[in-house]
């Protein structure tokens, strides 16, 4: 395999993996593969984002949301960047938040940085998966009431008693469902995430009347 027969398959792919590269061309052998895609990664022809996981240097990411699947798997996108995404928190983070029922980790990419938080097995529910550009790219990330949910979760001391909770400037459209997001805080059968849960639905619950 040539360099211009991988860059030709690669150009419709924002990131892809060595398995990738194998599927794409049967034929190659994986030990030769790899010393390839070692010489092209010091030639500046592709970027690597992780051991066995890479992008064309010339191919821009659009979206580095686009890459939190990829790097690791299973997670969903969360807290911050989530919040964010539903303009539900106004600061836009630097760092893409991502949950894992795997062990925390984070990863400094060329694209960013992308903090994996533990979160339970059972806790582990909540996501819808985007997909664009015809199917090819896609992330999981929290629905509205569950990115809410994880963030009390992850900061439950600072919702225990709603004390300099405005300093958050939550913010909530019309369509949050605060119904789902109360049922769901009783999936994690925590009795403290609930009464959090509660306080923050009569305080914000009010203001979409």
């Amino acid at each position: 395999m040539k360099f211009e027969e991988l860059r030709q398959k690669a150009m419709s792919y924002p990131v892809f993996a060595s398995n990738d590269i194998l599927k794409w061309f049967p034929k190659s052998k994986e030990s030769i593969l790899k010393v390839q895609l070692n010489l092209w990664v010091k030639k500046g022809y592709l970027q690597k984002v992780k051991r066995g996981l890479f992008h064309l240097a010339e191919v821009e990411i659009e979206d580095n949301f686009y890459l939190a699947e990829k790097i690791l798997s299973p997670s969903y996108i969360s807290l911050e960047s989530a919040l964010n995404y539903y303009s539900i928190i106004p600061d836009i983070p630097f760092i893409v938040t991502c949950l894992t029922p795997l062990t925390t980790r984070n990863f400094t990419t060329n694209s960013g940085q992308y903090n994996y938080h533990h979160i339970k097995k059972e806790y582990f529910f909540g996501w819808q998966t985007i997909y664009e550009h015809n199917k090819k790219f896609f992330y999981n990330i929290a629905c509205p009431e569950k990115a809410l949910l994880d963030f009390v979760y992850f900061n439950l001391s600072r919702f225990k008693n709603m004390q300099g909770i405005e300093e958050e400037r939550l913010y909530f459209e019309k369509d949050f469902l605060w119904g789902k997001f109360l049922k769901m805080s009783k999936m994690f059968k925590n009795e403290k995430i609930y009464q959090a849960a509660k306080n923050l639905k009569k305080l914000y619950e009010q203001d979409k009347i």
